[in-house]
């Protein structure tokens, strides 16, 4: 009989990261659909999984960072005009 060790066992920090890693892979592959789709009501529908799987991702995220496995640190305002000049900014 096979023993079971707890190395065979994922841990909450490896179950967290997979589930980060697939959040963002789902993310993209639904972005993608959304951009392709040519139906209105479909489209809409692919949005609104879309929206989802990004508040998913940011539960997921929130949970690392506050477990202290993901460093996070909020932008200064060089960082925020840099974007702001490399992108350019939104019209109200």
């Amino acid at each position: 009989m096979y023993a079971i060790k707890d190395a065979d066992y994922f841990g909450d920090r490896e179950i967290l990261t997979d589930l980060l890693l697939s959040e963002k892979q789902l993310s993209n592959s639904y972005n993608n659909s959304v951009n392709e789709s040519t139906g209105e009501a479909f489209g809409r529908i692919l949005e609104d999984i879309l929206n989802k799987t990004h508040s998913m991702r940011r539960d997921v995220l929130e949970a690392m960072i506050k477990r202290g496995w993901i460093k996070s640190k909020n932008a200064g305002s060089q960082d925020i005009e840099m974007v702001k000049k490399r992108f350019g900014q939104p019209k109200d």
